[in-house]
């Protein structure tokens, strides 16, 4: 065991008052306005083959599945970029695929979507897979295609959220740092931070090129290393993130660096085992209203530490 969390310079009488009031101050949320749709990425994705998308606009006019899979053709042969959106119309990001059609036995079919001449043999494959896989039938059902792929970026932008709300809590907790080292330095005390270091750069080895969300440095030297994440399900291999965390926590103390984990939200208090194994092993666990509070003190112990030393 290396130790539990500093719950007094945490600023609590126990480590039980400590658990209780992490476990109240959770953030319920960190999803800002911009949590829900990114709207830029959304349009410029849409817009990437606007062209291609006039063009397939005129398979909606078709009277029927056999005049579209006719001019379908004409336009996959003399505008081979079209084979670039067909993905899309799927909801799929990917510029290949592959297919198993059972018959007596199991074939896999590999499709490409990458814009290349296309032979008479490839063309009749890819009229097959639009028409197997509905697209043709698409164009019968929708007027606009651009509106449609409009819609399926904003499906497919949903699958980003989890990310985003990461992000967003990320942002939140730079915010707190740089108002903190600001502050310390308008004190004429050298605390600086910065984004995104690897830890080689700082001469500590860690396997697979660890790199942090924020360090934190005291006269140009490492102070503490952080780590931000926030859960408002249950994360994935809760066991693993912490573990990973008290090995990093061990490795950091044992190169005379503190470790800072801001973590945050409603998830945690479905994975509270595994938060109390972080918290038998791991100085300073912080949620973001017990880093607002208590922040700067900790900071100003262990600039204070460093001085005494």
């Amino acid at each position: 065991m290396n130790g539990l969390v500093d719950y007094k310079l945490l600023g609590y009488n126990s480590l039980e008052e400590y658990l209780e009031d992490f476990r109240r101050t959770l953030l319920k949320t960190a999803h800002g306005y911009d949590f829900f749709v990114d709207w830029k990425k959304v349009e410029e994705n849409a817009k990437r083959y606007l062209i291609e998308l006039g063009l397939l606009n005129s398979l909606t006019l078709a009277k029927n599945n056999v005049e579209r899979k006719i001019l379908f053709r004409k336009i996959l042969l003399e505008h081979p970029k079209v084979i670039n959106v067909i993905p899309i119309l799927l909801a799929v990001r990917e510029q290949s695929v592959e297919v198993a059609e059972v018959t007596e036995q199991v074939i896999i079919k590999r499709y490409n979507f990458e814009a290349r001449p296309l032979s008479e043999e490839q063309l009749d494959d890819m009229i097959s897979f639009c028409e197997k896989t509905g697209i043709i039938d698409l164009f019968g059902k929708i007027k606009d295609v651009y509106t449609y792929v409009f819609g399926v970026e904003v499906g497919l932008d949903t699958n980003a959220r989890k990310n985003r709300a990461g992000e967003i809590f990320n942002k939140l907790v730079e915010h707190l740092i740089d108002k903190v080292t600001e502050k310390f330095r308008k004190e004429n005390i050298p605390l600086t931070y910065k984004r995104e270091v690897e830890l080689g750069k700082i001469g500590i080895s860690y396997p697979g090129q660890k790199t942090v969300d924020f360090l934190i440095l005291h006269m140009d030297k490492p102070l503490a290393a952080c780590e931000v994440n926030i859960y408002h399900g249950t994360g994935s291999k809760p066991n693993e993130i912490v573990r990973s965390y008290i090995r990093l926590h061990t490795l950091l103390k044992n190169s005379g660096l503190s470790f800072f984990w801001f973590t945050d939200g409603p998830g945690w208090t479905k994975m509270w085992k595994q938060f109390r194994e972080g918290v038998e092993n791991i100085d300073y666990i912080m949620n973001y209203i017990i880093s607002e509070r208590r922040l700067e003190k900790i900071l100003a112990s262990l600039i204070q530490s460093k001085i005494v030393t």
